[in-house]
């Protein structure tokens, strides 16, 4: 059996011990669900489209600060409309639709095909370097007392090494001739060479507010099902914490879209939160009852927010699809 075949068998048993996993806490749950007594406000709900939609602005920055860097000339609102398409390529097994969609959807006379691939895998690299650092950050200061922090701070570390260490410049640089993106570019060495680290920190500095604005998206969602989670200030590292370990998690796992994957992870960070909103929310519910709604209360949460991540994507790729300049 050759390696591909196995990493796809072991991808469909994570799919399938996730789905599993969201079943069997239904089914304990079940009969606690006429509790749950939620409406959707479409206010937040719409907000939450909305940070969604604008999270990956800078990100879009960076690629296109990447590209300027190595001497292309690619227009901006042409890398904001290849980037944004290119991101429905992740619902596509593997990762290589991404980049040969935001790639290929820029002009060939501004822009060599060998630098828009590179670019394209440092910024997708970056952000999950920084989503991993983030997470790591996140445990240490606000969750360092709870069970099973350690393992919790050791596997964030772990992604941001996995995913960090190819985008250090020398490292980037090699793994690039190696993996054949230069092909038909025998000068893409020395123009990478114009990469350094402190480029790299740039990148780092902007796509931290991409991850804010997800962590901002997961907590307009929440209020969207109509909890209220008090003031946002108390509990935004946790819904930053859900968004960065979630996405990182499910791209380390090259699962489409990372689906499923995601919505384990924040159902898992959200519930310790939920419980404690839904007794103060309602002063009779036991601890084991509220231990049990908020379960389905996270798996709601989950639900909603990958619904509204791929209404954003398609609408915003709908509408840059149609308008080209």
């Amino acid at each position: 059996m050759n390696k591909k075949r196995i990493l796809l068998i072991l991808k469909i048993v994570i799919i399938l011990a996730i789905f599993g996993w969201i079943g069997w806490e239904l089914q304990k749950s079940w009969s606690k669900i006429h509790r749950i007594q939620w409406q959707p406000n479409y206010y937040w709900l719409t907000l939450s489209a909305i940070f969604y939609g604008i999270s990956y602005i800078p990100s879009v920055f960076f690629w296109y600060y990447s590209m300027r860097l190595l001497g292309q000339r690619p227009g901006l609102y042409e890398t904001f409309r290849a980037y944004y398409i290119g991101h429905l390529g992740k619902y596509i097994p593997g990762k290589a639709m991404v980049v040969v969609i935001r790639a290929g959807l820029l002009n060939r006379e501004r822009t060599q095909l060998s630098i828009a691939i590179a670019t394209v895998t440092l910024e997708t690299l970056n952000m999950m370097a920084v989503g991993g650092f983030i997470s790591a950050l996140i445990v240490l200061i606000w969750f360092r007392d709870l069970s099973g922090s350690h393992s919790l701070t050791l596997i964030a570390l772990g992604l941001m090494f996995l995913v960090g260490l190819p985008v250090f410049p020398p490292v980037f640089r090699y793994l690039v001739k190696r993996i054949g993106a230069g092909l038909g570019d025998p000068e893409i060495g020395k123009k990478l060479q114009k990469l350094k680290i402190h480029n790299v920190c740039f990148g780092w500095c902007l796509m931290s507010i991409d991850w804010l604005l997800l962590g901002l998206s997961l907590w307009a969602s929440i209020r969207g099902i109509g909890i209220d989670t008090g003031y946002l200030t108390d509990h935004l590292p946790r819904f930053v914490l859900a968004a960065t370990l979630s996405v990182v998690t499910g791209f380390v796992l090259m699962i489409p879209g990372g689906l499923g994957v995601r919505e384990m992870v924040i159902t898992q960070i959200t519930i310790p939160l939920l419980v404690v909103l839904l007794m103060k929310a309602d002063s009779g519910l036991t601890e084991p009852d509220a231990e049990k709604l908020a379960v389905l209360y996270a798996l709601v949460v989950a639900g909603v927010q990958r619904g509204i991540s791929i209404i954003a994507e398609l609408v915003i790729s709908a509408i840059l699809w149609r308008s080209r300049q």
